[in-house]
């Protein structure tokens, strides 16, 4: 039966990591239970929990099985499961790749559609053939907003179609890349594989795939920072700090020298001053960031996992991480067109690395350079255990950032000061002991610390 008109010009889509490309190049895309789908050297950016269901979710139509039978795509272009694995820092988005296909995949026999996600623990209504497209909510559909009024109409945006098995790659009709060097890096591997592929495309403005910081004028940057993203920034500022002409008039001749002043002073760098009476529009900060900031080395200071580091220096350096984590967040002219509030900034801590440049190259005049890397990476990654715990992140970026046992041991204490300091029900002993044997039982399988 023909796709009814109203519809005919529609899309749907199915997003992949580019790490995954490889794979999809031989053998198109397949299905979770395929027998050659690739389990070990797959890229999975899917939610663990949600994967379950899937599993045992039950196709009541069409070639029947579970969910797990078939190759998912989506009806909407801009997927709000795209959004939330961005918001986790896991993926960069700019390595998500866009597959676009005809609806009138719909209208084959090895095809099936639903109505809402199947996500949940009730399932969504599943159609055979293009009659039932008239049963789904096209205005949540279409929708280029990034949330949703409640969780029923969430679910209704994410309504997908699920081709049985296998489909091939060649059957789409364009692929959507974040930019140019992207695009380059497609070519690549294609070039190299000799398959037939689909063009290469960006995104279009009525099908836009990505999450943009349009609302704060770059709408070339990602909405939030992922992964690889972090890592490059915090490289660039480490050789930026190790290629740097240090003034012999700076303020404080060594780290512990500013570990001191910032002691007595908080507000002794020009960083630091930014901060003070600053007020956050977060409704999870109570206090100004200033005294935040105090708190969190305060509880640092109190902890078991503080007092138990080898070393005075050791001590000093996550001390000194503890008092400059939050520096990205200002200045307060940042905030000026808000009132003079502080707004959510998930990528604070990268906003923090041209700051920690400019701290250890123009107002400290010696810093070796293992303590400079050490110190800079606790300021660029310290919500990243909290985030792990309490947010979703993955807890490989724990092992990746971690080169030994030591910086493992800073990165759980400095967590845990910041993250208690905001709300005592983030940190769950339990939960954080059997990440940190996790974690240490990867580094040392690793053993290159």
């Amino acid at each position: 039966m023909a796709i009814p008109s109203k519809h005919a010009q529609r899309h749907i889509y199915h997003f992949a990591h580019i790490d995954n490309l490889p794979s999809l190049l031989r053998t198109g895309f397949l299905a979770n239970n395929h027998p050659d789908f690739p389990k070990h050297e797959h890229r999975s950016i899917a939610e663990p929990g949600i994967q379950h269901r899937r599993a045992a979710m039950e196709v009541g139509c069409g070639p029947g099985g579970v969910v797990h039978d078939y190759v998912p795509l989506y009806f909407g272009s801009l997927s709000l499961m795209l959004l939330s694995v961005v918001n986790k820092k896991n993926v960069d988005q700019m390595d998500i790749l866009y597959f676009e296909f005809p609806i009138t995949l719909v209208d084959r026999d090895d095809v099936v559609f639903t109505d809402a996600s199947a996500n949940t623990a009730a399932p969504p209504n599943f159609y055979f053939g293009p009659p039932g497209l008239d049963k789904l909510n096209w205005a949540e559909i279409d929708s280029l907003k990034w949330s949703c009024a409640d969780e029923t109409l969430r679910h209704q945006r994410m309504a997908e179609v699920l081709v049985h098995s296998h489909l091939p790659l060649e059957e789409a009709r364009r692929v959507v890349v974040w930019n140019e060097t992207i695009k380059d890096r497609v070519q690549e591997m294609v070039t190299k594989a000799g398959v037939p592929f689909p063009p290469i495309d960006f995104e279009s403005p009525d099908r836009r795939h990505y999450f943009k910081k349009f609302m704060h004028g770059k709408p070339r940057e990602s909405l939030v920072t992922g992964p690889r993203g972090i890592a490059n920034h915090y490289r660039r500022a480490c050789k930026e700090i190790e290629e740097a002409d240090r003034p012999q008039d700076a303020p404080f001749g060594t780290p512990k020298k500013l570990l001191e002043a910032l002691r007595e002073d908080f507000g002794c760098l020009p960083q630091t001053a930014e901060l003070l009476d600053l007020r956050s529009a977060n409704g999870v900060h109570r206090q100004t960031v200033d005294m935040h900031t105090l708190e969190v080395v305060e509880r640092l200071r109190s902890l078991r996992e503080y007092a138990e580091l080898p070393s005075d220096s050791d001590r000093a350096r996550v001390e000194l991480a503890a008092y400059l984590h939050d520096i990205g967040k200002g200045p307060k002219s940042r905030w000026t067109k808000n009132g003079g509030l502080q707004q959510v900034d998930p990528d604070h801590a990268i906003g923090a690395m041209p700051m920690m440049v400019d701290i250890l190259t123009k107002q400290v005049r010696a810093v070796k350079r293992e303590s400079a890397e050490l110190i800079v990476k606790l300021v660029c990654y310290h919500d990243l255990v909290g985030e792990v715990l309490g947010k979703g992140r993955d807890e490989t970026q724990i092992v990746d950032v971690a080169r030994n046992e030591l910086e493992l041991d800073m990165l759980f204490a400095l967590g845990k000061a910041d993250a208690t300091s905001l709300s005592e029900e983030w940190w769950t002993e339990e939960d954080a002991s059997r990440l940190y044997d996790r974690c240490l039982a990867a580094i040392n399988a690793r053993g290159d610390g």
